[in-house]
């Protein structure tokens, strides 16, 4: 067992496996980034795929600034186990996020046209509601897991809503939502794979119904959605439908999750937030830096390119790693320091460039909804037990996060 004082040395921080998924389930990754951070260049990394491993944020800036050099199209993430190196091929050209140019601009264009300003704004009070009920639901004077009592049921109830998922079908897919994204990693069961093949089943469903029944939603924009000046393709409508599915979940989840828990472990910041010297959008923002959901991303090299002063070869497979760019010394003014005063955050939560997060929006409005609801409501928060991180070289978060809240 390596002691936490090991990562901090470039040797030992060179040996790790940054797909190892067990390496997640404690603090040790951003000990291991700050040091390769430290290394001032990509370095190269091993294991379930060999990769080079981008953790600086100028050099990130710099892959995304040349997005026709690098593909997604083998997949976005490096994945756990064998298997997951066959899915991302699999999605590939059928996904918003596993898909290059000019598929991709066709894509993202299409889906584009749901996330409207007018749509923006009527969730932003809709899901403000939907917090300030389950926030007060969790703060009942018992313990209670935050991740289950909130920051998971929330975007499952906002996706049904962004979807235009009929009334009669809501409580299925919410227990589907609750089963496919109870957690990520290793541990992933068998039956979280089923409910995956069922949200499938289920999206393809939706989309037929809504070619036949169009309504106001995301779900019929998709279903009468056209590429090339012709119908989309019904498996991509539906592939995208299910992935909206998964990243409106994971992303608002596992921040919002690890956001409850800086009310224990930053109680000044909040304590501001409470008497209004910080505001919620800077706290949002802050929060998305701090707890970026998303470990790293994917890339294929389509060319020779050197970044950082590195070649990095036709064929090689590229991580950037944004949350470790979200903490690099050379942006932020003490990166490891959680502000909600921050002033410009820069932060690559969402990426940047062509591949820049769609949703990005939607993102913010629910943490923002979570996070305005605990300052109007929680005065203090305690643990009531141990949180458990995910065991997830992809995704960064929180299994469980058991809290004890305290009414204003």
């Amino acid at each position: 067992m390596a002691h936490d004082s090991d990562f901090d040395l470039p040797e030992r921080a060179l040996e790790v496996d940054l797909t190892d998924e067990k390496l997640y389930a404690s603090e040790e990754p951003e000990r291991v980034w700050r040091t390769l951070r430290a290394v001032g260049r990509p370095v190269r990394s091993h294991g379930l795929r060999d990769h080079w491993a981008v953790t600086r944020y100028r050099h990130i800036e710099e892959v995304y600034r040349q997005g026709d050099r690098f593909s997604s199209e083998m997949g976005m993430h490096l994945g756990e186990k064998k298997s997951d190196t066959l899915a991302g091929p699999a999605a590939g050209g059928m996904s918003l996020l596993v898909t290059d140019d000019p598929a991709h601009g066709e894509m993202r264009r299409a889906l584009g046209a749901a996330f409207t300003p007018r749509l923006m704004r009527k969730l932003t009070d809709s899901t403000l509601d939907i917090a300030r009920t389950l926030v007060a639901e969790a703060a009942d004077g018992s313990p209670v897991d935050f991740v289950d009592a909130v920051a998971a049921p929330l975007p499952a109830i906002v996706i049904c809503d962004l979807l235009g998922v009929p009334p009669s079908d809501r409580d299925h897919v919410l227990r589907l939502t609750r089963s496919a994204f109870s957690g990520s990693g290793y541990a992933t069961s068998t039956s979280q794979l089923a409910a995956h093949a069922e949200l499938f089943a289920y999206s393809d469903h939706l989309i037929r119904e809504k070619r036949r029944t169009p309504g106001e939603d995301v779900a019929t924009v998709l279903a009468n959605a056209t590429m090339y000046g012709k119908p989309m393709n019904r498996e991509i409508a539906v592939m995208n439908c299910h992935d909206l599915i998964a990243g409106g979940n994971e992303t608002t989840r596992h921040t919002s999750g690890a956001a409850a828990l800086t009310m224990v472990t930053h109680r000044a910041a909040w304590q501001g937030l409470r008497e209004k010297r910080t505001s919620v959008a800077g706290a949002t923002e802050e929060l998305l830096r701090f707890e970026a959901p998303v470990s790293h991303v994917m890339r294929v090299l389509l060319a020779d390119t050197e970044i950082g002063g590195v070649t990095l070869r036709e064929g090689e497979y590229v991580t950037l790693w944004l949350r470790s760019a979200n903490r690099d010394e050379d942006v932020f003014d003490h990166p490891d320091e959680l502000r909600f005063d921050r002033a410009g955050s820069r932060h690559l939560t969402f990426g940047h460039g062509a591949h820049y997060c769609i949703a990005a929006a939607l993102a913010r409005i629910e943490v923002g909804a979570i996070v305005q609801a605990l300052s109007e409501q929680i005065a203090d928060a305690e643990l009531a037990g141990v949180p458990r991180r995910l065991e997830s070289n992809f995704f960064r978060g929180y299994r469980t996060v058991p809290l004890a809240l305290t009414r204003r």
